[in-house]
Formats: C-alpha cells, structure tokens, sequence
C-alpha cells in the first residue's frame, strides 16, 4: 500500500533545492568508505561545526558512527557519474583516480568544489537517518559551480 502521507513529504522535500556531497571516511580496518548526500549544512561558526545525514540502512553506517574523523566534499557539474556511484549500495566506490589523500588522511574528491575534513563530534539518531556532527580541522576551497540537486535530478547553478 502506498503512504501518500509519505510521497507526499518526500515530493515536498524534493521541491527544495540542495547541494550535493560525497562523504568519505577510512574504518577501523583502513578501509575507505563514503555515501552520497544533499543533507548537509553549517551548524556553527564558533567552533565550526557542520552536519551531514546518514541513512541508517547505507552500508556504510557502522563506519561512520563509530569513525573519529570524516570528509566532506562538495560536487561539482562533472562529477554526477561520482555521486550515483557512492549512492549505490554494493558499488565499488573507489577504484577510479577521482580521489586525493588529504591533510588528515582522509580520501577527498580531486576536483570537488570544496572539501572540509572534520573531527567527529557527535552523533543524533534522526529516524531512519543517523545526524552526524563533525568539527572542520581542514578546508580546501577550488574552482567551479556546485552541482544542484532538485526535483530527483541534477541541475546547474547559473547567475542570473
């Protein structure tokens, strides 16, 4: 049966447009692991804080809510073949040339529009997503337009 409720919500949400991020960390075994957001923002300036949403059924999410340091990486207009693959569950997510070692040692997208590595501060359940709170220790700022997610596809940022 269909929760119209719940279509309802998610084609309002989807109404509202957001930036894309790949999220990256290396587990306790040394293993880099990453997901595909448009949840995320600042939180705070004073220290600065951001937040990104985990689902809590990525395969991922052991990783990350138990990691003590995560990257965030904002997409740019070339790298959507990246974001569907690092959204896909099962995806080998990784074996390209698209990544870089960053300050931290985290895997940070080559040409991403900015990346933030960040110290886990907390963690917030949030229904079926996991909030993840992390302090910025390293920023890397580049090039480009940021890639647009509205309506269930991506878009382009123009001036106007």
């Amino acid at each position: 049966m269909i929760n119209t409720k719940e279509n309802t919500f998610k084609q309002a949400m989807g109404r509202f447009p957001s930036g894309v991020v790949i999220v990256t960390t290396v587990d306790n075994e040394g293993k880099k692991c990453g997901f595909t957001a448009s949840a995320f923002t600042s939180l705070s300036l004073d220290p600065p804080l951001i937040l990104v949403c985990l689902a809590n059924s990525a395969d991922c999410y052991q990783s990350f809510v138990s990691t003590d340091k995560f990257a965030v990486n904002v997409i740019g207009n070339q790298q959507h073949e990246l974001a569907f693959k690092f959204a896909t569950k099962g995806a080998e997510k990784f074996g390209g040339d698209e990544f870089v070692t960053g300050e931290s040692g985290l895997p940070i997208v080559s040409k991403c529009i900015f990346s933030l590595e960040c110290n886990a501060k907390h963690t917030y359940p949030g229904g079926d997503h996991e909030i993840l709170v992390g302090e910025v220790i390293h920023a890397n700022v580049h090039e480009g337009s940021p890639s647009i997610w509205y309506e269930g596809n991506f878009r382009e940022l123009k001036p106007i």
